[in-house]
């Protein structure tokens, strides 16, 4: 899909332009045009950003054909910024939680690339469209409503890891179940997959917020700052959800081992209960020959109903010595 947007000198929007309208109004230094590509095929995207926007044919390669992590190129005529945003509703089967957005923007153009719609790009959009205050600062403002956007998209999926951690701490302690094990990773994964997008995207806002390119303009580096210490004070707050989830690993690592440990004492209990009917039992048991003489009486009724009264109370004396020492708290 290819939309259009276009802002005059007066204020007036309009949308639905044409591609020869679009090229018409390039030419214009006092026009701001806006175009967003996403679900469109590879050889129109091309001819677009070749023959509309004259990008070089490695910036267009880039944007097209390869992946990167979050960066920015100054090619003079106009900047090429690469980022990465949530890709909302975040998907719960193992993929990317985030896609790439290749940002191209000059003069009096902004135009964004992306494999999928994306739901960040679509609010400024329609934000923009409601009200034409949002484009009088030019291309660099919209930037900085883009990389805004994504910033406070990125901060509520971290208080939603926040909330996940929180719960299945509580989890943990209820029932240990050996099948958090795979959520606890999957956290981690996440995390980690934040870490990596929001690490280089810190450093584009910081060359942003220097104000080295003069597309971008001094008068705009104030907001392009502010969005800085907002993916700042995002990484530290990710740092410390890594670690939560790091300590949320060794907190159910101890309790599934106190359980095991716990286990094993029930079991030795047992063991240890049933070894002095054990050795009676193998005692008497050994009827290698008729009991001679005196030894006879060994074999009669009350001999039987005395050995199997200390079967029962030798266990229940042991049972309540283990006690009095705790071997059993």
């Amino acid at each position: 899909m290819i939309r259009i947007s276009n802002w005059n000198p007066k204020g007036q929007i309009f949308t639905n332009l044409s591609l020869q309208e679009c090229q018409d109004k390039l030419r214009s230094s006092r026009e701001l045009i806006w175009v967003d590509i996403f679900d469109e095929r590879y050889d129109q995207s091309f001819t677009i950003l070749k023959d509309i926007f004259k990008l070089h044919p490695l910036a267009i390669e880039d944007a097209l054909e390869e992946t990167h992590v979050p960066k920015i190129d100054d090619w003079g005529d106009y900047l090429t910024l690469v980022m990465r945003v949530i890709q909302l509703p975040v998907p719960h089967d193992g993929q990317s939680i985030t896609q790439e957005v290749d940002v191209f923007i000059g003069k009096n153009f902004i135009l964004t690339y992306h494999p999928r719609e994306s739901v960040t790009i679509d609010r400024i959009w329609q934000r923009s469209l409601k009200d034409s205050r949002y484009t009088t600062r030019g291309a660099a403002f919209l930037l900085y409503l883009l990389l805004d956007e994504a910033a406070d998209d990125y901060i509520d999926y971290a208080d939603q890891l926040d909330l996940q951690i929180n719960a299945l701490e509580d989890r943990l302690f209820d029932n240990p179940d050996p099948s958090l094990l795979e959520e606890i990773f999957s956290l981690k994964r996440k995390i980690l997959h934040l870490l990596q997008n929001i690490g280089p995207q810190r450093e584009v806002l910081n060359k942003l917020a220097r104000g080295d390119s003069s597309l971008i303009g001094r008068e705009s580096n104030m907001y392009f700052r502010d969005v800085y210490d907002h993916f700042i004070r995002l990484y530290e707050l990710v740092e410390n959800l890594r670690d939560l989830t790091g300590n949320t690993l060794e907190i159910f690592l101890s309790l599934v081992n106190n359980r095991m440990n716990g286990i094993m004492k029930t079991l030795t209990i047992i063991t240890t209960l049933f070894m002095p009917i054990s050795f009676v039992a193998g005692f008497f048991g050994m009827n290698f020959f008729a009991p001679p003489g005196s030894f006879a009486v060994w074999t009669t009724s009350p001999i039987f109903y005395v050995v199997l009264a200390a079967c029962i109370l030798f266990p229940l004396g042991m049972l309540w010595y283990f006690y009095k020492q705790g071997w059993m708290r």
